[in-house]
């Protein structure tokens, strides 16, 4: 059996035979993949031993996902599959015409093979070089773990892309970051101790403007402060647009302006970007700590890369 037909038998979400969904079919699908996302995130690894889980803290943002729960693989196999594919095709390695219907369906194909092979990849590199340590005996358990927590996020990225608004990528890292943007604000239960405090930005100004605290609560309007002014700067900076005149040599005398955005591009480059570097690093520092010496990947120092491939 070749590569071909082995790809025609791989699972996917069915897509609509409407040419266009309603809104609300959309809105239904987005909301419901949305509130999965989250629930799997609070749904904890079983058998995992207690972890450093702070140093990914930058990493579960870019990857959209929480560290220590069954999607700690996140949107990572799903970066690295497309960065690579996209690279060995762009390169002509693999030579796919995907200027073809049949072009862009073997790719597509072939991409989610990718991932399901980063997924099984990752999982076991997290694990087998205590990134994510298990309970010893438990090791092949939490692995598992991993696995089905990617393949979720894999056919909820699909249902999202052929049932939804935009895609499942770009939904895990905004549901991510509006998560924590909403619990550095709205904390109240410090989540070393597990008690009731004033932990989020604004239980801390209200606790300040109680206790006569001026320098509290001036280091808390600092805070909101920079969050509203950045927030603003970019919803406007994506408003601006720039108006384009076209004519037409056979309509003399008709011109339009064709309105473009002044900055037209998203913010998936940067996250793919940021999403690669950021799996090197992890793979550095998780070999650097199995070896047990830095490799020619990184050396870390207080969890800072100082040498090697990741430094550079």
């Amino acid at each position: 059996m070749d590569l071909t037909n082995i790809l025609k038998f791989l699972p996917e979400v069915i897509k609509p035979t409407e040419k266009k969904l309603s809104f609300n079919v959309k809105l239904k699908w987005t909301l419901i993949v949305l509130a999965g996302f989250f629930v799997l995130a609070n749904i904890p690894l079983y058998a995992l031993a207690k972890n450093s889980l702070d140093r990914f803290e930058y990493l579960a943002i870019i990857l959209g996902t929480d560290f220590g729960s069954i999607i700690s693989l996140g949107i990572g196999p799903i970066v690295m599959a497309s960065i690579i594919l996209q690279l060995l095709v762009g390169a002509k390695i693999i030579n796919i015409d995907l200027t073809t219907q049949e072009g862009k369906k073997y790719f597509q194909r072939l991409q989610k093979l990718t991932v399901l092979f980063f997924i099984l990849f990752e999982a076991m590199v997290y694990v087998l070089m205590n990134g994510l340590q298990a309970v010893p005996g438990y090791t092949a358990i939490v692995i598992i773990q991993l696995v089905l927590g990617g393949l979720l996020i894999v056919f909820m990225d699909e249902l999202v892309s052929n049932w939804g608004f935009g895609n499942g990528v770009s939904l895990f890292i905004v549901a991510g970051v509006s998560w924590r943007l909403f619990s550095e604000l709205f904390q109240f239960i410090d989540p070393i101790t597990k008690q009731f405090g004033a932990v989020g930005n604004i239980p801390a100004l209200i606790s300040s403007l109680i206790n006569g605290d001026t320098s509290g609560v001036l280091k808390v309007l600092v805070v909101l402060i920079a969050t509203i002014i950045v927030f603003l700067i970019v919803v406007w900076a994506q408003s601006l647009k720039v108006e384009i005149p076209l004519s037409f040599d056979r309509l003399r005398g008709y011109a339009v302006r064709w309105p473009l955005s002044f900055f037209y591009s998203s913010n998936i480059p940067v996250i793919l970007t940021a999403a690669l570097v950021a799996n090197l690093q992890l793979f550095a520092g998780i070999l650097e700590n199995w070896i047990g010496a830095p490799t020619l990947l990184g050396g870390f120092s207080q969890g800072q890369a100082v040498s090697g491939l990741v430094f550079w």
